[in-house]
Protein backbone atom coordinates (compact mmCIF):
# COMPACT_ATOMS: atom_id res chain seq x y z
CA UNK A 1 0.00 0.00 0.00
CA UNK A 2 1.27 3.28 -0.80
CA UNK A 3 2.69 5.90 2.21
CA UNK A 4 0.49 8.79 1.74
CA UNK A 5 2.57 11.57 2.40
CA UNK A 6 0.19 14.27 0.86
CA UNK A 7 -3.15 13.02 2.84
CA UNK A 8 -1.26 12.64 5.97
CA UNK A 9 0.71 15.99 5.76
CA UNK A 10 3.90 14.10 5.96
CA UNK A 11 6.19 15.95 3.62
CA UNK A 12 8.35 17.10 6.45
CA UNK A 13 9.89 12.85 6.25
CA UNK A 14 10.44 13.43 2.08
CA UNK A 15 13.85 14.30 1.41
CA UNK A 16 14.50 14.76 -2.64
CA UNK A 17 11.41 12.65 -3.30
CA UNK A 18 12.07 9.88 -0.98
CA UNK A 19 11.18 9.03 2.57
CA UNK A 20 14.47 10.33 4.29
CA UNK A 21 16.19 7.29 5.68
CA UNK A 22 17.25 8.78 9.12
CA UNK A 23 13.92 9.55 9.96
CA UNK A 24 12.98 6.12 8.99
CA UNK A 25 15.26 4.40 10.71
CA UNK A 26 14.39 6.39 13.65
CA UNK A 27 10.98 5.32 13.75
CA UNK A 28 12.26 1.67 13.08
CA UNK A 29 14.10 1.89 15.95
CA UNK A 30 11.27 3.24 18.17
CA UNK A 31 8.55 0.62 16.95
CA UNK A 32 6.61 -1.64 18.46
CA UNK A 33 6.65 -5.18 17.35
CA UNK A 34 3.56 -7.20 16.63
CA UNK A 35 3.79 -10.44 15.74
CA UNK A 36 2.10 -12.89 12.62
CA UNK A 37 2.53 -16.50 12.02
CA UNK A 38 6.64 -16.50 12.10
CA UNK A 39 6.66 -12.67 10.56
CA UNK A 40 6.53 -9.48 12.25
CA UNK A 41 5.01 -6.19 11.88
CA UNK A 42 6.95 -3.18 13.63
CA UNK A 43 4.19 -0.42 14.73
CA UNK A 44 5.37 3.55 15.29
CA UNK A 45 2.20 5.78 15.95
CA UNK A 46 3.18 9.57 15.63
CA UNK A 47 1.38 12.20 17.71
CA UNK A 48 -1.47 12.63 14.83
CA UNK A 49 -2.61 8.92 15.10
CA UNK A 50 -0.81 8.71 12.14
CA UNK A 51 0.87 4.62 11.90
CA UNK A 52 4.06 3.75 10.21
CA UNK A 53 3.64 0.17 9.59
CA UNK A 54 7.12 -1.52 8.50
CA UNK A 55 6.30 -5.51 7.19
CA UNK A 56 8.95 -7.18 8.25
CA UNK A 57 10.58 -11.05 8.61
CA UNK A 58 13.57 -12.65 10.45
CA UNK A 59 16.43 -14.14 7.74
CA UNK A 60 18.79 -15.92 10.56
CA UNK A 61 19.84 -13.52 12.95
CA UNK A 62 18.88 -10.35 10.37
CA UNK A 63 15.73 -8.63 10.50
CA UNK A 64 14.16 -8.04 6.60
CA UNK A 65 12.57 -4.94 5.75
CA UNK A 66 9.98 -6.02 3.38
CA UNK A 67 7.88 -2.72 3.29
CA UNK A 68 6.07 0.17 4.50
CA UNK A 69 2.69 0.65 5.04
CA UNK A 70 0.82 3.39 6.50
CA UNK A 71 -2.45 3.82 8.43
CA UNK A 72 -4.63 6.41 11.03
CA UNK A 73 -5.74 5.35 14.41
CA UNK A 74 -9.54 6.02 14.77
CA UNK A 75 -12.94 4.23 15.93
CA UNK A 76 -14.62 3.55 12.77
CA UNK A 77 -15.14 -0.35 13.04
CA UNK A 78 -16.64 -2.17 10.13
CA UNK A 79 -17.58 -6.25 10.40
CA UNK A 80 -16.82 -7.83 6.80
CA UNK A 81 -17.31 -10.68 5.10
CA UNK A 82 -14.07 -11.07 2.72
CA UNK A 83 -14.88 -12.84 -0.26
CA UNK A 84 -12.03 -12.36 -3.07
CA UNK A 85 -8.45 -12.16 -2.69
CA UNK A 86 -7.59 -9.18 -4.81
CA UNK A 87 -3.59 -9.15 -3.91
CA UNK A 88 -1.40 -8.08 -6.57
CA UNK A 89 0.78 -11.36 -7.82
CA UNK A 90 4.16 -9.04 -6.18
CA UNK A 91 3.09 -8.43 -3.44
CA UNK A 92 4.84 -10.10 -0.42
CA UNK A 93 3.02 -12.16 2.05
CA UNK A 94 2.65 -9.72 4.60
CA UNK A 95 0.50 -7.62 2.38
CA UNK A 96 -3.40 -8.27 1.50
CA UNK A 97 -6.20 -6.49 -0.39
CA UNK A 98 -9.63 -8.06 -0.25
CA UNK A 99 -12.81 -7.64 -1.82
CA UNK A 100 -16.10 -7.87 0.99
CA UNK A 101 -19.44 -8.02 1.41
CA UNK A 102 -21.54 -7.28 4.86
CA UNK A 103 -23.78 -9.83 6.72
CA UNK A 104 -26.97 -8.25 4.31
CA UNK A 105 -24.69 -8.62 1.30
CA UNK A 106 -26.34 -5.40 0.04
CA UNK A 107 -22.98 -4.13 -1.09
CA UNK A 108 -19.01 -4.58 -2.32
CA UNK A 109 -15.74 -2.82 -1.09
CA UNK A 110 -12.82 -3.56 -1.97
CA UNK A 111 -9.57 -2.74 1.24
CA UNK A 112 -6.14 -2.93 2.00
CA UNK A 113 -5.47 -5.19 5.02
CA UNK A 114 -3.22 -3.71 7.70
CA UNK A 115 -1.60 -6.03 9.47
CA UNK A 116 -2.99 -8.97 7.49
CA UNK A 117 -0.92 -11.81 8.60
CA UNK A 118 -2.41 -11.67 12.49
CA UNK A 119 -5.37 -13.16 10.85
CA UNK A 120 -6.06 -16.72 11.45
CA UNK A 121 -6.84 -18.36 8.09
CA UNK A 122 -10.03 -17.13 6.96
CA UNK A 123 -13.22 -19.98 6.71
CA UNK A 124 -15.62 -18.59 3.57
CA UNK A 125 -18.93 -16.87 5.05
CA UNK A 126 -16.83 -15.52 8.28
CA UNK A 127 -16.79 -12.23 8.90
CA UNK A 128 -14.00 -10.30 10.64
CA UNK A 129 -13.37 -6.61 12.54
CA UNK A 130 -11.45 -4.03 10.70
CA UNK A 131 -10.93 -0.64 11.86
CA UNK A 132 -11.02 1.63 8.28
CA UNK A 133 -9.85 5.03 6.93
CA UNK A 134 -9.86 6.08 3.56
CA UNK A 135 -7.11 8.24 1.65
CA UNK A 136 -8.81 10.07 -1.32
CA UNK A 137 -7.16 11.05 -4.36
CA UNK A 138 -9.83 13.19 -5.92
CA UNK A 139 -12.61 14.73 -3.17
CA UNK A 140 -14.68 17.29 -3.91
CA UNK A 141 -17.25 18.84 -0.91
CA UNK A 142 -20.72 19.90 -1.28
CA UNK A 143 -23.04 22.20 1.07
CA UNK A 144 -25.17 19.14 0.29
CA UNK A 145 -26.46 16.18 -0.77
CA UNK A 146 -28.66 17.96 -3.32
CA UNK A 147 -25.81 20.48 -3.96
CA UNK A 148 -23.92 17.25 -5.45
CA UNK A 149 -26.58 15.85 -7.80
CA UNK A 150 -27.33 19.27 -9.11
CA UNK A 151 -23.30 19.79 -9.76
CA UNK A 152 -23.31 16.73 -11.71
CA UNK A 153 -26.53 17.02 -13.71
CA UNK A 154 -25.51 20.16 -14.73
CA UNK A 155 -22.15 18.82 -16.22
CA UNK A 156 -21.71 15.21 -16.05
CA UNK A 157 -18.95 15.09 -18.81
CA UNK A 158 -17.07 17.64 -16.52
CA UNK A 159 -17.60 15.65 -13.67
CA UNK A 160 -14.25 14.00 -11.67
CA UNK A 161 -16.23 11.02 -11.51
CA UNK A 162 -17.29 8.80 -14.25
CA UNK A 163 -21.37 8.28 -12.14
CA UNK A 164 -24.03 9.36 -9.77
CA UNK A 165 -23.45 7.45 -6.65
CA UNK A 166 -26.19 7.07 -4.45
CA UNK A 167 -26.48 7.97 -0.71
CA UNK A 168 -23.75 6.97 1.42
CA UNK A 169 -22.49 4.73 -1.25
CA UNK A 170 -19.08 2.68 -1.11
CA UNK A 171 -18.34 1.45 -4.79
CA UNK A 172 -15.29 -0.38 -5.74
CA UNK A 173 -15.93 0.30 -9.68
CA UNK A 174 -12.64 -0.78 -10.95
CA UNK A 175 -13.47 -4.08 -9.40
CA UNK A 176 -16.79 -4.44 -10.71
CA UNK A 177 -15.84 -3.47 -14.47
CA UNK A 178 -12.81 -6.63 -13.77
CA UNK A 179 -15.06 -9.30 -12.18
CA UNK A 180 -18.64 -8.47 -12.25
CA UNK A 181 -20.21 -12.19 -14.00
CA UNK A 182 -22.98 -10.06 -16.08
CA UNK A 183 -20.66 -7.83 -17.94
CA UNK A 184 -19.49 -9.19 -21.38
CA UNK A 185 -15.65 -9.79 -21.29
CA UNK A 186 -15.41 -7.81 -24.08
CA UNK A 187 -16.25 -4.56 -22.02
CA UNK A 188 -13.99 -5.66 -18.79
CA UNK A 189 -10.98 -4.13 -18.90
CA UNK A 190 -8.59 -6.15 -17.10
CA UNK A 191 -5.53 -3.87 -15.87
CA UNK A 192 -7.65 -1.60 -13.86
CA UNK A 193 -6.35 -1.33 -9.84
CA UNK A 194 -8.53 -3.34 -8.11
CA UNK A 195 -8.08 -1.00 -4.82
CA UNK A 196 -9.27 2.13 -6.08
CA UNK A 197 -12.96 3.14 -4.95
CA UNK A 198 -15.69 5.83 -5.21
CA UNK A 199 -17.46 7.07 -2.10
CA UNK A 200 -19.71 9.76 -1.10
CA UNK A 201 -21.73 10.64 2.43
CA UNK A 202 -22.49 13.14 4.41
CA UNK A 203 -19.87 14.67 7.24
CA UNK A 204 -20.88 13.66 10.48
CA UNK A 205 -17.97 14.85 12.34
CA UNK A 206 -14.51 17.28 11.18
CA UNK A 207 -11.36 17.26 13.38
CA UNK A 208 -7.74 18.64 12.85
CA UNK A 209 -5.35 15.91 13.64
CA UNK A 210 -2.57 17.01 15.67
CA UNK A 211 1.28 18.56 14.12
CA UNK A 212 3.08 15.05 14.22
CA UNK A 213 6.82 17.15 14.72
CA UNK A 214 7.91 20.86 15.04
CA UNK A 215 8.78 20.62 11.40
CA UNK A 216 5.85 19.61 9.64
CA UNK A 217 3.92 23.01 8.36
CA UNK A 218 0.19 22.10 8.24
CA UNK A 219 -1.81 18.81 10.04
CA UNK A 220 -4.32 17.30 8.31
CA UNK A 221 -8.60 17.34 8.51
CA UNK A 222 -9.98 13.81 9.42
CA UNK A 223 -13.55 14.21 8.48
CA UNK A 224 -15.86 10.94 9.35
CA UNK A 225 -18.96 10.65 7.13
CA UNK A 226 -22.03 8.23 6.89
CA UNK A 227 -21.99 5.17 4.51
CA UNK A 228 -23.77 1.82 4.12
CA UNK A 229 -20.98 0.11 6.14
CA UNK A 230 -20.45 2.02 8.88
CA UNK A 231 -19.11 5.36 9.77
CA UNK A 232 -15.73 6.42 7.87
CA UNK A 233 -12.72 8.96 8.71
CA UNK A 234 -11.27 10.16 5.22
CA UNK A 235 -8.23 11.75 5.81
CA UNK A 236 -6.84 14.53 3.82
CA UNK A 237 -5.50 17.72 3.75
CA UNK A 238 -7.42 21.55 2.98
CA UNK A 239 -5.44 21.59 -0.61
CA UNK A 240 -6.85 18.73 -2.08
CA UNK A 241 -10.29 19.66 -1.48
CA UNK A 242 -12.41 20.89 -4.18
CA UNK A 243 -15.58 23.25 -3.46
CA UNK A 244 -16.31 24.40 0.02
CA UNK A 245 -14.67 24.40 3.39
CA UNK A 246 -15.42 20.94 4.98
CA UNK A 247 -17.80 21.24 8.36
CA UNK A 248 -20.14 19.01 10.01
CA UNK A 249 -23.07 18.93 7.20
CA UNK A 250 -21.47 19.15 4.28
CA UNK A 251 -21.54 16.44 1.62
CA UNK A 252 -18.40 14.46 0.60
CA UNK A 253 -17.82 12.51 -2.76
CA UNK A 254 -14.22 11.11 -3.79
CA UNK A 255 -11.82 8.70 -4.68
CA UNK A 256 -9.35 6.75 -3.12
CA UNK A 257 -8.57 3.88 -0.98
CA UNK A 258 -9.33 2.03 1.95
CA UNK A 259 -6.52 0.82 4.65
CA UNK A 260 -8.41 -1.80 7.48
CA UNK A 261 -6.68 -2.54 10.39
CA UNK A 262 -7.57 -6.12 11.53
CA UNK A 263 -5.23 -6.01 14.44
CA UNK A 264 -8.37 -5.65 16.02
CA UNK A 265 -10.37 -7.70 19.31
CA UNK A 266 -7.95 -9.94 20.59
CA UNK A 267 -5.70 -9.98 17.55
CA UNK A 268 -3.17 -7.30 18.70
CA UNK A 269 -0.54 -9.61 19.13
CA UNK A 270 1.91 -7.45 20.61
CA UNK A 271 5.39 -8.78 21.61
CA UNK A 272 5.93 -8.39 25.27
Amino acid sequence: MPVFVRNLALEYLVEDGVLDSAKMLAMYSKAKWRHAHGAFYLNHTLPSGVEFIFRAIKEGEEVRILGTDTHLTGRCMWNAIPFFNATPKEADDLCAVVACTNQAQDGVFVTHLVNAAVLPELQEGNSISMQVVAFPFALEIYASREDYERAYANNPEMSNFPMLLTDKRVFPLNFMLKHDPDLPEEKRNRNLPDDVVLVCGPVLAVREAPKSDEAQEVSFVVATIATQFGHLDVAFTGDMALGIPCVKGSYIVFSGMLSADVAVEGLENWLE
